[in-house]
């Protein structure tokens, strides 16, 4: 059943105006000994029942809508909630608190999504008039709970509202193929009689080494990657001696991932409260690749401008033609850098193909290093020689969480005269993904 707007009003009594310009000086509703108060819900006890109204530390809370109580889930349990079906819907959840009147300051609330980023809208007023405005948007929080300050902490107001916005994508599907549907809401929200100093966001370092598991030695240009989280998307290559650092951290509790090329990609979770020190031992999944005798590479090494179009590239007698997708030149990445890449926004599948050619002379193909920033990289490989099919090739190549990973030909002693590149790029619903290649390695 679809989710209308919600709004729930926080009073302190049912009879009492919250934003008309009262100016009682009764007690203000914040009654602990440190002028602070949590609204967690603990009050809630029932699952899944509607919630129409609720009171807590001296405040009433009276909603409307289809909110509902989550008793197994919360930060803690419990939190109410309000859904958004699938196929593209999108409902607006409210939450309005006050204290019969009475100036309080709010200084921070828990916002959770199941599966979608959380645009959110803060207001603060007084005698009906707005304070402050907040507004912003939670990176996805996969399931978790993630806390927006007030940067306007030491502002007295008398009403807060709090509006989340749950959109969820079109043609969502999850892991069994039913449509997505996402669950959204607040939880601890706490206000405080007494004004605060504000303060920025607290960030902190991650850094540490990524290391051979056999020998120990550091592993150059592996990728580690922070996948959720406020944080989530930031990513960083090691050094020569396999050292990282990802400085200006929020924090937070996320996964870590490291990959490398030839190398079994690792996750890791991270509470970051702290400077840290983070680091992975990588376990090889198959020798390096050897160069035949005679190769020739195409590291597309005279592509020079980033995000440049690509639509032809020469290189060592070989000219490489681009037959489908917006191929663009990267040269902050590669193995070892430039390459070239195309991207899929959100939710969508985008095939890419290159072809390879040296003016009808023959050759072979030994092999070619893929990459995806997100996802698995389904391809299809053909060899073609005066236009007939020599070999097909087709397989897919796990997530390499933003390292390339080499793809050998079998058929490597056939000669053929055209090599055509198929890139399958299926962007998950939340995020938009890269994909690419590098290192074209040829035999005359």
């Amino acid at each position: 059943m679809k989710k209308h707007l919600a709004t729930v009003l926080l009073v302190a009594s049912a009879a009492t105006c919250l934003a008309c310009g009262s100016t009682t000086t009764s007690p203000s509703a914040i009654s602990t000994a440190s002028g602070e108060a949590t609204i967690g819900f603990s009050g809630l006890t029932e699952d899944g029942v509607s919630v129409t109204t609720y009171s807590e530390s001296g405040f009433t809370m009276s909603m409307s809508g289809e909110w509902r109580v989550r008793t197994d889930y919360g930060h803690p349990a419990p939190f109410v909630q309000f859904w958004a079906e699938s196929g593209g819907s999108t409902e607006t959840g409210e939450v309005q608190l006050g204290a019969a009147g009475s100036v309080f300051y709010f200084k921070s609330v828990d916002l959770y999504s199941s599966i979608t980023p959380i645009p959110y809208a803060i207001s603060g007023m007084k005698n009906s008039r707005t304070v402050f405005t907040v507004t912003g948007t939670v990176p996805n929080t996969f399931g978790n709970f993630r806390t927006v300050v007030n940067p306007h902490a030491a502002e007295p107001i008398d009403t807060l509202s709090i509006t989340l916005t749950n959109a969820v994508p079109a043609g969502c599907r999850n892991l069994v193929g039913l449509a997505c549907r996402n669950p959204m809401g607040p939880d601890s929200i706490v206000l405080t009689s007494m004004p605060s100093t504000p303060t920025g966001p607290t960030t902190f370092s991650l850094s540490g080494q990524i290391t051979d598991s056999a020998t120990d030695a550091g592993i150059s240009d592996a990728a580690v990657l922070i996948r959720d989280g406020p944080n989530g998307g930031r990513v960083t290559r090691t050094d020569a001696s396999g050292n990282y650092s990802l400085a200006d951290l929020l924090q937070s509790g996320f996964t870590v991932t490291a990959s490398a090329q030839d190398y079994e990609s690792q996750s890791k979770g991270v509470t970051l409260t702290s400077n840290q020190t983070l680091s992975f031992q990588l376990t090889r999944t198959q020798p390096p690749t050897p160069t035949p005798p005679g190769a020739t590479v195409i590291g597309f090494n005279g592509l020079a401008v980033n995000d440049a179009t690509v639509t032809t590239y020469s290189e060592s007698g070989f000219t490489v033609s681009t037959a489908s997708g917006a191929w663009v030149a990267s040269t902050t990445g590669g193995h070892p850098a430039p390459f070239i890449r195309f991207f899929a926004e959100p939710a969508t599948t985008v095939t890419g193909e290159i072809r390879v050619a040296a003016d009808g002379s023959p050759f072979r193909f030994a092999s070619i290093d893929l990459y995806a920033s997100t996802t698995p990289i389904p391809y299809t490989i053909k060899g073609f020689r005066n236009s007939s099919t020599v070999f097909t090739v087709t397989d897919t190549v796990p997530n390499t969480f933003g390292s390339f990973r080499t793809v050998a030909n079998s058929r490597s002693t056939s000669l053929i005269d055209t090599l055509s590149i198929v890139l399958t790029n299926a962007a998950s619903p939340s995020v938009g993904n890269p994909m690419g290649l590098d290192t074209i390695v040829l035999v005359r």
